[in-house]
């Protein structure tokens, strides 16, 4: 069927007329001009040949969140979806591609290492803008290729990446700085958080009697920020990176196993070499054995005795800040804990919890002694071993 089209005709006539007394006579009527441009006429079922497009598609701006032009970089634009249940992901991809001459095919593929399609081969993505759910590995770098392809099979390929695909709470603990405290009036802890993602400027914490979301009784949410990691201080190569040893071995998930080890920093170097996600190792001097996670203790994991294991975790990565109250009505024989609710930038929360501080002020009753000479009450510094964690003394007489 063959479509016939002109797109353009022009034409200019002249008309002269001659009014009578009875009637009106026409004397010239004539094209002064005329113009017509090219007739178009193609069979609408006829393909093109693969010489008529003998480029690939052009790759345009992204949007990045502007529909009214397009001003981002040439390529694509994958972001983590935020404010999703983390059991729950999602991921955004952009990218904007156009032929003049042939129709454009878009496929995407996700690897582990730049155009790798280890995690999902190429699928086709139907537009320019995708929403995808999906579980994808945690902790490591993913790499998306795009590739735009016309009817002629010519193809344009671009490349965008994340440095993590977070699908995990935020992890880490309260450290209460005693797990008995003599002070009537003061409370110290530490809060230690590792997250794959960035966290929020601001977080909250609280002391109740019970941990967890509604441990607040005592003190209520308060804002507070949370600092990352410095390295420490006094030690060099890998185990720079590392927090002091902690006795015992975590129980959590083994991301590999290293025997025989013969040194605790070929240990912490095979930490630091394994990527972000090793967060923490557990090292075992006598057998050798270096097991690496990618959690720390806390709420989903935590520490054992066994053997001679100690178990390090990585700075850097992570979050830490003390917590102090002071002024603070204590009761004797009432357990506190301090809480810390934290936020990370993709909207998941987490209610972070420790073992809590005892109050105690009175010393161990002897039971009935019939023979004392005297029996009286003292406030004095802590010098019977030099293990005794007596930073903050009081003027309480509690010492027997």
């Amino acid at each position: 069927m063959d479509l016939i089209l002109t797109p353009l005709r022009l034409e200019l006539r002249g008309f002269v007329k001659i009014r009578l007394v009875f009637k009106t006579k026409t004397i010239f009527d004539r094209a002064i001009w005329r113009y017509e441009a090219p007739s178009i006429q193609k069979n609408i079922f006829t393909k093109k040949s693969r010489d008529d497009d003998p480029s690939p598609p052009e790759v345009l701006p992204s949007t990045i969140n502007e529909r009214r032009r397009r001003s981002g970089p040439e390529g694509c634009i994958v972001n983590q979806v935020y404010n999703r249940p983390y059991y729950d992901t999602a991921f955004t991809l952009e990218m904007f591609a156009q032929d003049e001459v042939s129709e454009v095919k878009l496929t995407y593929a996700i690897g582990t290492h730049k155009g790798g399609t280890n995690v999902q081969s190429w699928t086709e993505m139907g537009g320019n803008t995708l929403l995808v759910p999906a579980k994808l590995p945690g902790g490591i770098p993913l790499h998306w290729t795009v590739s735009a392809t016309n009817t002629q099979g010519l193809s344009s390929t671009v490349l965008c990446s994340l440095n993590t695909y977070d699908s995990t709470l935020p992890d880490g603990r309260v450290e209460h700085a005693y797990k008995f405290s003599s002070h009537p009036s003061k409370i110290v802890a530490f809060i230690i958080v590792v997250e794959d993602s960035p966290l929020k400027e601001m977080h909250y914490k609280a002391v109740g009697f019970s941990p967890g979301q509604y441990g607040n009784q005592f003190v209520g949410w308060e804002e507070t920020r949370l600092d990352n990691s410095p390295l420490r201080q006094g030690v060099t190569g890998a185990l720079q990176h590392f927090t002091t040893p902690m006795d015992g071995k975590l129980i959590a998930n083994v991301l590999k196993t290293a025997k025989p080890l013969r040194t605790i920093e070929s240990c912490a170097e095979l930490c630091m070499n394994h990527g972000s996600n090793c967060v923490s190792f557990s090292y075992e001097e006598h057998s050798e054995t270096c097991d690496l996670h990618d959690q720390v203790a806390g709420a989903n994991a935590y520490l054992r005795i066994s053997g001679t294991y100690k178990n390090y975790e990585r700075l850097g990565i992570g979050y830490r800040t003390s917590v102090e109250y002071e002024n603070l009505p204590l009761t004797q024989g009432t357990q506190y804990f301090v809480n810390a609710k934290v936020t990370n930038v993709l909207g998941y929360v987490e209610y972070l919890i420790g073992e809590g501080t005892m109050v105690d002020c009175t010393p161990p009753e002897p039971g009935l002694i019939t023979n004392n000479q005297f029996d009286f009450m003292r406030a004095e510094e802590c010098n019977a071993s030099v293990s005794q964690r007596c930073l903050d003394v009081t003027t309480r007489e509690n010492h027997r």
